[in-house]
């Protein structure tokens, strides 16, 4: 890989922000470029290239979806194709066709998340989603009166930018500590979180969710994760490990004899959601299982 390569992989592994779509689409890029300057004279040279960078991206979130399927998906499109000028023009339109459908994914699950966003009333989520920002810009717009709860998503504390992003737009936008976060679901009507990736074994999303389930779940209050087939995890993948955030994001200097873990996801089981909001409407758990039980993981991904 070239240098401007590896620091572009490096920027986004260091990006703790952004969420899954923004760095999928960072991610996109950074094939975009390999189809602009690649000067392979034969198309396996161009696939082992796709392949080294598509294995580098993922690893650089391991629990972010949208990596595997972009990769998953260029890899399939290049074996159609016989030339490396050909294989170029693939990898091009494979990475652009995956940035607009990140973009139409998200605008469908936003209108069909307006249906469940009541008139007026209070809506809690954790972290920070795009997905689930743009669907509260969507309801704003379309002149639902809310009321919105952060969870400040601590050590990161992305939570405070989606607040920011929210209340700049014009919303009534509290913000508060994971903890309280918890407690606050029974006064609220509606929790919608985003997702890092939907699998059979769950919902991997900012830590915290599983514990705002928990508390929905108990309150009788709805939760829907907002979440776009892009970041349903193909069965056979096996995600490399979560990695381990520096302890210091948690205290700096501690005292010695304390273990910091610092990890940034948790799981969540499907059963403890209302449903999944994604571009084909809202599923249940049953129903994202036949959608993913019909994804074809490419050989190159099968191993790490």
């Amino acid at each position: 890989m070239d240098k401007f390569t590896l620091e572009a992989i490096a920027a986004i592994a260091e990006d703790s922000v952004s969420g899954a779509v923004e760095v999928a689409e960072k991610s996109a890029e950074v094939l975009q470029r390999l189809a602009r300057t690649d000067q392979s004279t034969q198309k396996a040279e161009l696939s082992r290239d796709v392949l080294e960078v598509g294995w580098a991206l993922i690893r650089a979130h391991p629990t972010m979806a949208p990596l595997v399927n972009l990769v998953n998906g260029v890899l399939w499109r290049l074996e159609t194709v016989d030339t490396p000028d050909e294989a170029r023009r693939t990898l091009a339109d494979a990475t652009g066709d995956f940035k607009r459908w990140l973009r139409v994914h998200e605008a469908a699950i936003a209108e069909t998340t307006l249906r469940l966003i009541p008139e007026e009333g209070q809506i809690l989520t954790n972290g920070r989603s795009t997905t689930v920002r743009a669907a509260l810009r969507h309801a704003q717009r379309a002149g639902r009166r809310l009321r919105v709860i952060c969870a400040e998503g601590r050590p990161g504390c992305e939570g405070r930018t989606l607040a920011a992003e929210l209340a700049a737009s014009g919303m009534d936008v509290t913000l508060v500590i994971d903890a309280l976060a918890v407690t606050m679901v029974k006064e609220t009507s509606l929790v919608l979180v985003g997702a890092d990736y939907l699998s059979s074994s769950g919902l991997v999303n900012k830590v915290g969710t599983y514990g705002i389930a928990l508390a929905a779940d108990s309150c009788g209050v709805p939760m829907y994760a907002l979440c776009g087939s892009e970041k349903f995890l193909p069965p056979g993948y096996v995600p490399p490990a979560q990695t381990l955030w520096p302890a210091e994001q948690v205290w700096d200097a501690a005292p010695p004899g304390v273990h910091i873990t610092n990890l940034y996801f948790d799981l969540t089981p499907l059963s403890a959601l209302a449903g999944i909001v994604t571009e084909q409407g809202v599923q249940p758990a049953e129903g994202i299982e036949a959608w993913l039980a019909a994804t074809k993981l490419h050989p190159g991904l099968h191993h790490v």
